[in-house]
């Protein structure tokens, strides 16, 4: 875990601000920290931090806390505090930055998901096979599964209320590290290999219901 510092301070950090701005004038907090194009030209250039730690409800930040745990435990080690911190932030950024192209201008977005996007996607390249003891499911197969929802929901828009393309702008920031990294004929062939699986995985989780429900059987 200590080598994980810097994830759990993140995780800390968007309990902390959320939990406060739930307790405090919510609205007023989102407004004044959180991100949206008209904020950012006013500027006010912090809500590019700031509106990374405060999340809608409850939802919304348990699962980012959750996945952020998840990638950002195993990735965090393998890559360093330094460069894990600056791979998050910079996610975070394009996010936003991409949502002033798309959304209104008064749009407010908060959420550290385009943060956690990059680091899933780097996650995907670096550590494809890491499973945590909690997840017995590679890395990867989990992270094509969330690149997959963020590409369905940018075309969909679905579910609404959600800046999908923030959160393919953090995948692009996590893409272009572990491209960099492992080579792109090597990162081509783990991101093929993975969806491939992914494609899989259905078929592999009924197979296993099938034969766990005839062991079942065959005891009861």
């Amino acid at each position: 875990m200590a080598k994980s510092i810097v994830t759990v301070i993140l995780v800390v950090l968007c309990l902390t601000a959320t939990i406060f701005a739930w307790t405090s004038n919510t609205e007023q907090i989102f407004n004044d920290y959180g991100y949206s194009t008209e904020t950012l030209l006013s500027g006010k250039f912090y809500v590019l931090i700031t509106s990374i730690f405060l999340h809608s409800n409850l939802d919304h930040l348990l699962s980012n806390i959750l996945v952020l745990l998840i990638f950002g435990l195993a990735l965090e080690e393998e890559i360093g505090k330094k460069r894990f911190l600056i791979l998050f932030i910079a996610g975070a950024f394009l996010g936003d930055l991409l949502s002033s192209f798309i959304y209104s201008s008064t749009q407010i977005s908060v959420g550290a998901s385009a943060g956690i996007f990059s680091i899933i996607a780097a996650a995907i390249l670096i550590k494809p096979i890491k499973m945590e003891v909690f997840v017995p499911i590679p890395l990867g197969i989990i992270g094509i599964g969330y690149l997959v929802y963020a590409i369905i929901g940018l075309i969909a828009n679905y579910p609404p209320n959600v800046a999908h393309i923030a959160h393919i702008g953090g995948a692009f920031v996590g893409l272009f590290y572990g491209f960099r990294v492992k080579g792109s004929r090597s990162s081509l062939r783990i991101l093929i290999a993975l969806f491939i699986l992914f494609l899989f995985v259905p078929f592999i989780w009924n197979f296993w219901v099938l034969i766990s429900n005839s062991i079942l059987g065959v005891f009861s």
